[in-house]
């Protein structure tokens, strides 16, 4: 197994957490194997997770928020 470069593998890891993408859209963007993307995926699934509830946490407490201040005002 040959190894990625450290820019390829964070390229792949920003694809995952960042872009959100699947493994074989990964492996397009980042020039990579399709069974490499795979391999890294399953090998990074608790940071890929952890990423994603990271950047959608602060977007989801907003909409909870307007929704909460639009609720007010009609009642």
């Amino acid at each position: 197994m040959a190894k990625l470069s450290e820019e390829k593998l964070e390229a792949l890891k920003n694809a995952f957490i960042q872009d959100g993408l699947s493994p074989g859209d990964a492996a397009r963007k980042t020039a990579v194997s399709y069974a490499t993307a795979v391999r890294y995926y399953e090998l990074w699934d608790s940071d890929i997770r952890k990423g994603r509830e990271e950047r959608l946490s602060p977007q989801i407490e907003e909409s909870i928020k307007r929704v909460r201040k639009a609720k007010q005002r009609r009642h």
